[in-house]
């Protein structure tokens, strides 16, 4: 129950961050939670690692352990700023992520001579509409790890944070 309340404050700041980045807050996807809870679990195994065992369309994840997650995630706006001077054609990808330029792939997985910038991109993103966030605290390596899924898809049947922020308090109460 512990670790449902956790998320609620990074999925307020991630939201806040968007919006003064000039993005449009995030819905809460229940699809996209459940997805974010099994990673989060996923990583009791000891090893920091994206699952990869589903296929959700048009699905990102992040993952942080050992810190405040969006701050972690946003910190790499400096390297996306970087791998931008590097290469200034990347520029336009920034909110909007465009996986078959090789270029882009390249800078957003820190690779070929890019720094990491995957995370940052992955929360700006404008083609997201819809988010959900787990946290989990018994990492045997990390102590605790956030896990955040989005996508574009399932706009339809998701519910506002403000709503969703009620239905675990709800939860909480009659399981408190």
């Amino acid at each position: 129950m512990a670790n449902i309340a956790a998320s609620l404050p990074n999925l307020t700041s991630l939201n806040q961050k968007r919006a003064k980045l000039g993005e449009k807050r995030l819905k809460i996807s229940l699809i996209s939670t459940a997805i974010s809870m099994i990673d989060s679990d996923y990583q009791k195994r000891g090893e920091l690692a994206h699952p990869q065992y589903y296929h959700y369309a048009g699905n990102l994840e992040n993952l942080a352990a050992g810190g405040n997650p969006v701050t972690m995630w946003l910190g790499e706006k400096a390297n996306w700023k970087w791998d931008v001077k590097k290469t200034p054609s990347l520029a336009r990808y920034q909110f909007a992520p465009n996986w078959s330029n090789k270029k882009y792939t390249h800078a957003v997985l820190g690779t070929n001579g890019y720094k990491t910038a995957g995370h940052y991109t992955n929360v700006v993103n404008k083609n997201h509409r819809v988010m959900g966030m787990a946290h989990m605290t018994q990492s045997p390596d990390y102590g605790y790890v956030d896990a955040y899924n989005a996508t574009n898809k399932g706009a339809k049947s998701a519910i506002t944070l403000t709503k969703y922020r009620a239905l675990v308090k709800e939860w909480l109460a009659k399981k408190g």
